[in-house]
């Protein structure tokens, strides 16, 4: 048993405190829960007493209010700690050498693309071969919109990343939307 086992529990009666519980501080909090309630600093040994004490959800709650900063910095430092790791690992894949990190994007690219062609095209050929089972046909592809809904999203989100990393590269700082819708509106400016 880990703290996250229990933190759904204690979250009914004290959503920031299960909520810590359940992420990377669990450990930290749960030590506070305990010593608090004066059990064993283990998930286990807390469980045991929260079913124990009816009155112990009403305890979790005031602890929860004499201790929402320190909770709520506890969370804080957990994600703050989880966004280093991922900008960590986003830096050195975009410093990557290896092909395949490079080239994951494209290859994602054209295997939608081809996949996308091979579909249409079979389509079109099985109608054409079975016009009785075109209805048929036609309602199997369309039970796909899910698939491909979000085979198409991850491509249009890895297009749009790749193209700004490579405005980064160049030395330019990407526009964000506002500004590219403006630049588009306006067209461009005479010297």
């Amino acid at each position: 048993m880990d703290w996250s086992d229990i933190a759904g529990f204690i979250g009914s009666a004290a959503p920031l405190l299960g909520g810590v519980l359940a992420g990377p501080a669990g450990a930290a909090a749960g030590r506070l829960v305990a010593s608090a309630l004066g059990v064993e600093d283990k998930p286990a040994a807390l469980a045991a007493a929260l079913k124990a004490d009816p009155q112990a959800l009403i305890k979790l709650k005031q602890i929860e209010q004499e201790h929402v900063r320190e909770l709520r910095r506890m969370t804080i430092e957990a994600e703050t700690a989880r966004l280093t790791q991922i900008n960590v690992t986003m830096r050195v894949e975009a410093g990557a050498q290896d092909a395949y990190v490079r080239r994951w994007r494209p290859t994602f690219g054209y295997v939608a693309a081809g996949s996308w062609l091979l579909q249409i095209a079979a389509t079109a050929y099985a109608v054409v071969v079975s016009p009785g089972n075109a209805a048929a046909i036609i309602q199997a592809v369309t039970s796909l919109t899910p698939m491909w809904g979000i085979a198409l999203a991850v491509l249009g989100v890895s297009i749009q990343q790749r193209s700004r990393d490579k405005e980064v590269a160049a030395g330019r700082e990407p526009a964000g939307l506002i500004q590219a819708i403006a630049s588009r509106i306006s067209g461009p400016r005479a010297p």
